[in-house]
């Protein structure tokens, strides 16, 4: 699996894909959500407010209610018209909901991977708006490697379309910006955002992606008149991404023939078949739980260069074949892990207090093609993914001490056998 520049897959014997992640992204959108109160006299002279949280403007271009720029135009959802990559340039489409390196939890972005990215020489694919709609923010993120790790240095373009004032579609991992709104925008400076308001047409040129950037596009849909219901406590996920508990489904919002187009590339079967995000059950295991202390989904170190995933833990389905568990560590042995549950039981939707100490055998996680047998590497489509355990590398102990608290071990290199109960090592999580 490539997942942008983000991770590296490493082939590790027969059908072993190990996601070695390296820059996990975190993408902090500028605009979250907060009560439009009006700062300004009906003689302000100060510019208009690019968002809701925008300071020292004037708010009174706002939509009551939305997270929308000064340039948006109505409300409700709109339709995918035009694919964000020519279909003949598509490799494949990993919908949300995977987990990889520093996304412990279930992601919230899927991505479209370009087949020049592996072809030699690698090339670069257009990107183009899929609707009509209003750039509301375009930026652009220097994001530093580490040469000692032989980690490039590189770019990140991001940009965010809002076809009304409550949907809107964000990409990022372009290589630049291009046609007219690069022409509008001009040559951003490092780590610079500009919200330039401007209008695009879909199918209209918007600039690149590939190498050295990525693999291809991350891809957002966001729609604000939606909520996820899957979230315990979906506060601490919107204090930190206000988009969270609103992604929208990219296959329901676009229109044939391209939503078949788009779907026959798309490795997951399953329904929702653009992949879910949020699994936690009052009271059971599945779904994301935090270390006690460390701050919960935005972490200690959000927004302060560290860490923040730390203290994630998520038990759930895996993103390309749900009938698969796995478990999702933010510190395995002091880095992020991702595993894939020996026996896949018991299944942690049922897993309550009555159900007493529970041990997980972790393998490492194999996907290949259910047609073929032969294993995914991840840079080309294959029909039919299927995702099971390798050998036991490792076990977790885990049992729900509360409604919303659980206890949880790790024993990395023991068989559940070896393991008795708990010991000094136990550490408590919640949501």
């Amino acid at each position: 699996m490539i997942i942008g520049l983000s991770a590296v897959a490493v082939l590790v014997g027969v059908g072993v894909v190990v996601h070695l992640a390296s820059r996990p992204d975190k993408h902090v959108q500028a605009n979250q959500s907060q009560p439009n109160q009006s700062q300004h006299s009906p003689a302000s002279s100060l510019p208009a407010c690019s968002s809701a949280t925008a300071t020292g403007c004037d708010k009174s271009r706002l939509p009551s209610g939305t997270r929308g720029s000064s340039g948006c135009r109505g409300k409700g959802p709109s339709t995918i018209t035009a694919s964000p990559i020519a279909v003949s340039d598509l490799a494949y489409i990993q919908p949300m909901g995977l987990m990889i390196g520093g996304h412990v939890t279930p992601i919230d972005h899927g991505y479209f991977y370009i087949k020049g990215a592996v072809a030699h020489p690698p090339e670069q694919a257009a990107v183009y708006a899929p609707l009509t709609g209003n750039v509301s923010v375009v930026t652009r993120t220097v994001r530093r490697g580490n040469p000692a790790a032989e980690q490039a240095t590189y770019d990140d373009y991001a940009i965010t379309i809002e076809a009304t004032c409550t949907f809107r579609v964000r990409f990022s991992n372009m290589v630049r910006f291009a046609g007219a709104l690069g022409d509008n925008v001009g040559q951003l400076g490092e780590n610079e955002s500009k919200t330039p308001n401007f209008a695009v047409k879909a199918g209209e040129l918007i600039g690149y992606t590939g190498l050295p950037t990525a693999y291809g596009i991350d891809v957002w849909v966001e729609n604000d008149d939606i909520t996820l219901t899957g979230f315990v406590d979906p506060a601490q996920y919107t204090a930190a991404e206000a988009w969270k508990t609103h992604m929208a489904d990219l296959f329901d919002s676009t229109e044939e023939p391209l939503r078949s187009q788009l779907l026959a590339l798309d490795e997951r079967d399953a329904t929702p078949r653009w992949g879910k995000i949020d699994y936690d059950i009052d009271g059971k295991l599945v779904g994301n739980w935090f270390r006690v202390g460390t701050g919960g989904y935005g972490g200690n170190q959000f927004g302060k260069g560290g860490n923040y995933w730390t203290g994630h833990l998520s038990v759930v389905y895996d993103g390309n074949d749900p009938r698969q568990i796995d478990v999702s560590f933010g510190d395995y042995q002091g880095q992020a892990q991702q595993f894939a549950v020996v026996g896949n039981t018991p299944d942690p939707a049922t897993v309550d207090q009555s159900s007493g100490l529970i041990k997980f055998e972790l393998g490492q996680i194999r996907q290949s093609s259910r047609d073929t047998g032969k294993p995914w590497d991840g840079r080309e489509y294959v029909p039919h993914v299927t995702t099971r355990a390798g050998p036991a590398v490792g076990t977790v102990l885990m049992q729900l001490a509360g409604q919303r608290q659980l206890k949880v071990e790790i024993f990395a290199g023991k068989r559940a056998s070896q393991v008795v109960g708990f010991d000094a090592g136990a550490e408590l999580f919640e949501r």
